[in-house]
């Protein structure tokens, strides 16, 4: 879908053992999983960098005067900081060109419906103002939860919601996090005890964040366990009525900085 609809990637990045990886680029999921369970220190995540954007605004350069660069939550990283820096360099080699950096205030496949939805509207023939509402729009709709085996892998990053704690996961409650609002920042939606249960809450809160008398969008998503997540697929489309469904697999950096887990991005 990124090669059918022109969209540009900028990859994050992840330190392993002092070795930077690019996202997807030096390191794939299988890769990572492979050397995981040999790891004594969890890798660490670094920001896409301005080298990358420049690269990318350089090119679309050459065919366009008009970008819109939509990203990840500035809450959660110092991406937004990188595409700035190259919005401040592509100026004096192409001046005319128009780069609007949009904050998603979210991330995962939730940020990923956004930019699909920009990306349509683009290829379309939309104006930049008029991806600019998609992606607007689309910001107040998407909604994000899954839930994790334990929170300290983002605790360790400092990327945990502020009302985390490992105490639970001693007495096997799972939460349920997510973004559910506009703030950027990852919240605790629920807490259940087991995983089962904690993924049968999220099929619930579907319902509370979405209206599901409309054809809903999803994307399930997995780090570890495919099989778990095809089943709440599976579960999803026979509970409701749904127009397009993803099962997605967690990037090396995303997989690093959560730890086991399976979640859903949805809209209607």
């Amino acid at each position: 879908m990124i090669s059918q609809y022109g969209i540009y990637v900028a990859p994050v990045g992840m330190v392993i053992d002092g070795k930077h990886y690019r996202d997807q680029i030096d390191i794939t999921a299988a890769e990572f999983l492979d050397m995981s369970g040999k790891l004594t220190k969890q890798p660490s995540t670094t920001a896409a960098n301005p080298g990358d954007f420049l690269a990318i605004f350089r090119e679309l350069g050459k065919s366009t005067k008009d970008i819109v660069c939509i990203l990840v939550s500035r809450a959660l990283s110092a991406t937004q900081e990188s595409a700035y820096q190259a919005k401040r360099m592509i100026r004096s080699e192409i001046p005319d060109l128009n780069v609007e950096i949009f904050d998603s205030k979210t991330s995962i496949g939730a940020l990923g419906f956004i930019v699909l939805e920009a990306a349509r509207a683009a290829q379309q023939g939309k104006s930049r103002e008029e991806v600019l509402k998609v992606a607007r729009d689309m910001s107040l709709r998407v909604v994000y939860l899954a839930t994790v085996d334990s929170l300290k892998y983002l605790i360790n990053i400092g990327r945990a919601p502020k009302n985390a704690t490992s105490v639970g996961e001693l007495l096997q409650v799972k939460p349920v996090i997510g973004f559910i609002d506009d703030t950027g920042l990852l919240e605790i939606v629920a807490r259940v005890r087991g995983r089962g249960k904690a993924v049968s809450k999220i099929l619930d809160l579907v319902e509370e964040y979405a209206d599901t008398r409309l054809p809903l969008h999803a994307n399930v998503h997995y780090t570890h366990d495919p099989a778990q997540a095809e089943q709440l697929k599976q579960s999803l489309v026979s509970r409701y009525k749904c127009s397009e469904v993803y099962v997605t697999q967690f990037s090396p950096v995303m997989i690093g900085a959560v730890g086991p887990l399976v979640g859903l991005s949805f809209y209607s």
